[in-house]
């Protein structure tokens, strides 16, 4: 395991959308371990494979209540919730900056294991909030595109900072 460079705001490989994994060998074990160190090390809840500079389509998530780390490739966002709830949502591309979203409180997300077996995980609450922020991630969507006018001029200036020392 590596513990590998967060991506920040500003960086272009953000905006990318990520490629499905056809290959689950070596390389696709690597890549998870390297996301689990490095959402570890981070403290997060969640880190998607463009926030260490990989484009593919590969997320870990956090499940605080099954004290259990989720690894998800190719996922599929198969059913949501009418139910929506609105908190406040932090990001490790963006360190010390939080947007209140409104996202659904439920979420039936279909995928693959780190090692290609089919799963389908019905997530609640902070868990599925977490699935439905990086799966945006794999589509070049961050947490700003769901900011307002307001929230975007409370965080100019940090937004501002973090764009220019990382934008290349």
């Amino acid at each position: 395991m590596t513990k590998r460079r967060i991506r920040k705001y500003g960086e272009e490989v953000l905006r990318r959308r990520s490629e499905e994994i056809a290959d689950f060998g070596k390389k696709t074990q690597k890549l998870f371990e390297d996301l689990e160190e490095t959402l570890i090390n981070a403290g997060g809840l969640g880190l998607a494979a463009p926030q260490i500079g990989v484009c593919l389509r590969a997320f870990v998530a956090l499940d605080r209540d099954k004290q259990k780390l989720i690894k998800i490739a190719n996922p599929e966002i198969v059913n949501v919730d009418s139910e929506i709830e609105i908190d406040m949502e932090g990001c490790l591309s963006f360190p010390e900056i939080f947007f209140a979203i409104s996202r659904p409180k439920r979420v039936l997300v279909r995928g693959l294991t780190n090692t290609g077996k089919k799963i389908s995980i019905e997530a609640n609450g902070v868990l599925a909030r977490c699935f439905l922020h990086e799966m945006e991630h794999l589509d070049g969507i961050l947490i700003i595109d769901h900011a307002g006018k307001k929230e975007k001029e409370f965080w100019k200036d940090k937004l501002a900072e973090l764009e220019t020392r990382y934008r290349k």
